[in-house]
């Protein structure tokens, strides 16, 4: 995974406040960053129920989402929350209000 510049006329198009693009994308980071522990603990916790029970459920694969606990090698390879949020705000799949602005 490399790094790539944006050009600020990308970010411009969405917003012409840089630093309200900075909260937007933040914001979503730590949304995702949130979500992904959330995942992570139901699938830990389910380990271990599937352990108590004394089996493997046939239908249980252990991996619903496509997330699963990782190491720090596995994880250097996973999309970045931020990353990830940057992308969705430059192609336009966020929606946000800002208050302080009048319609």
């Amino acid at each position: 995974m490399g790094i790539k510049t944006i050009p600020f006329r990308d970010i411009e198009k969405k917003t012409t406040d840089i630093f309200e693009a900075v909260s937007i994308v933040g914001r979503r980071a730590r949304q995702i960053t949130a979500d992904r522990f959330v995942i992570q603990e139901e699938l830990r916790l389910e380990e271990e129920n599937l352990e108590e029970i004394g089996g493997e459920d046939d239908l249980y694969n252990g991996n619903e989402l496509g997330l699963e606990i990782l190491n720090k090698e596995e994880a250097d390879k996973v999309i970045k929350p931020v990353t990830k949020a940057l992308d969705e705000f430059l192609n336009g799949e966020l929606e946000w209000e800002n208050p302080d602005k009048e319609s």
